[in-house]
């Protein structure tokens, strides 16, 4: 028979996977589930399966309700949850989580500072970008950089277009691969000329594919 967190995970991820094809006037008036409390205390759960699965949840469901919990869930023990917890706060957007995932940043390990960046990304807010251009440029792991890039083109900001352009040449193909679509995203016409001697010479075809689809869509 099934646990009480169980059947609740189960439910609530129902409810967020219902919420999906609500229109979107009516999804952003959608309330926290009768038992939305008592799924954000399980990320307190002695259980480190339900503590992933809730962080998950939480994500998923999309309420700032949740936020607390999951900045908390930062700093869990089980790095698995501490990485879930900030793609659930990128998801849900909360400007509340940016200055502790910023925090995080220099002490986190190197697969959930991906993970971070991304969300500090996604949420959009400007004190994101110095420390997001400080990982561009200072992370020793090129998959840090990647995401540290990736997240750049989500922020939207277009001041780390010359942080982006001397990821051009960096040795990891994934950091040029990222450099490459937030330049797109930022629609950087400055870096033009970067980005047609990537298109034109890179080593790796998918990064200068990646180069080529910035320039086609940045138009003349």
């Amino acid at each position: 028979m099934a646990s009480k967190a169980a059947t609740l995970l189960r439910g609530c991820l129902w409810v967020a996977a219902a919420a999906a094809f609500v229109l979107p006037t009516a999804a952003a008036e959608k309330k926290p589930p009768q038992d939305m409390y008592y799924l954000i205390d399980m990320l307190e759960s002695a259980d480190v399966s339900e503590r992933r699965d809730t962080a998950r949840t939480l994500g998923v469901m999309g309420f700032d309700v949740a936020t607390p919990g999951l900045i908390k869930a930062l700093d869990d023990n089980d790095t698995k949850v501490q990485l879930l917890a900030a793609e659930a706060l990128g998801k849900i957007g909360d400007n509340r989580a940016v200055s502790p995932l910023i925090d995080k940043l220099p002490y986190a390990e190197p697969g959930v500072k991906r993970f971070v960046l991304g969300a500090l990304g996604k949420i959009g807010d400007s004190r994101a970008l110095e420390p997001m251009v400080r990982a561009l440029r200072e992370e020793p792991e090129g998959d840090v950089r990647a995401s540290a890039a990736y997240g750049l083109g989500e922020l939207g900001d277009a001041a780390a277009t010359d942080a982006l352009v001397a990821v051009l040449s960096d040795d990891h193909k994934w950091a040029r691969f990222e450099a490459c679509g937030a330049l797109r995203k930022l629609k950087a016409r400055g870096a033009r000329a970067a980005l047609e001697r990537v298109a034109a010479g890179d080593d790796d075809e998918q990064v200068r594919k990646a180069a080529a689809k910035a320039l086609e869509e940045m138009g003349g």
